[in-house]
């Protein structure tokens, strides 16, 4: 699966659950967590044996061992990621090729086949979770929310470089973009960009500390 359809199941996950569980999510974390097990693309370059794709960074294993000090500091705040985490591997990518679930316990591959990422049927699945995900994530008024001046919207170039990928790249990580997955990823692109922007002109705007400004005395 794509960036798209990771974005999409990440954030239906991550506020699924925090809807149940009463608390609220940071959405650029969300997206960022969403995508990163794929860092294994980046890291098999360096060392295929340890970081085959969707082996370590895809096992549940490691979601958990990795989690644990976040469940025990932040309680029940931490379930909504780890639920993120999760919608990865046990729904993203178990449906389109497999995925190594209890890496290194069992090198044993667990999943579908019949849904290739890139085929018909994932780029369907794609468009429809981005569909329903971004309706949900204005009427929310989570997706504004990354129009607002925030430290954690830097995170999001985490999630620019994870579509910005596959459409530079003529084979793209796994497999060839789809031409209907290019609207949505452009899509992402622009947001993410422009929310970056706003933080990072936010910054340039403020006085240095301790010099007064009419807007301080007001």
């Amino acid at each position: 699966m794509f960036a798209i359809g990771h974005f999409a199941l990440g954030y239906l996950a991550g506020k699924g659950s925090s809807k149940a569980l009463k608390t609220r999510i940071n959405l650029p974390l969300v997206i960022v967590l969403s995508v990163i097990p794929d860092i294994d693309l980046l890291l098999e370059i360096w060392n295929p044996t340890v970081f085959m794709h969707r082996g370590l960074t895809h096992s549940l294993i490691t979601f958990t061992v990795v989690l644990i000090p976040f469940l025990i500091a932040y309680g029940r705040q931490a379930i909504p990621y780890y639920a993120v985490l999760l919608s990865h591997s046990l729904i993203g990518d178990f449906f389109t090729g497999g995925v190594g679930l209890f890496w290194p316990i069992s090198q044993k591959w667990f999943g579908n086949y019949w849904m290739p990422i890139g085929g018909l049927a994932d780029v369907i699945a794609e468009l429809v979770l981005f569909a329903i995900a971004t309706a949900i994530m204005f009427k929310a008024g989570d997706l504004q929310k990354l129009f607002r001046p925030k430290n954690h919207n830097l995170l999001l170039f985490i999630g620019f470089g994870a579509v910005l990928g596959p459409l530079l790249s003529p084979g793209g990580f796994e497999s060839v973009l789809p031409t209907l997955l290019v609207p949505p990823s452009l899509f992402w692109l622009i947001v993410f960009a422009y929310s970056m922007f706003i933080e990072l002109w936010s910054k340039s705007q403020k006085p240095p500390p301790g010099r007064k400004t009419s807007e301080n005395l007001n």
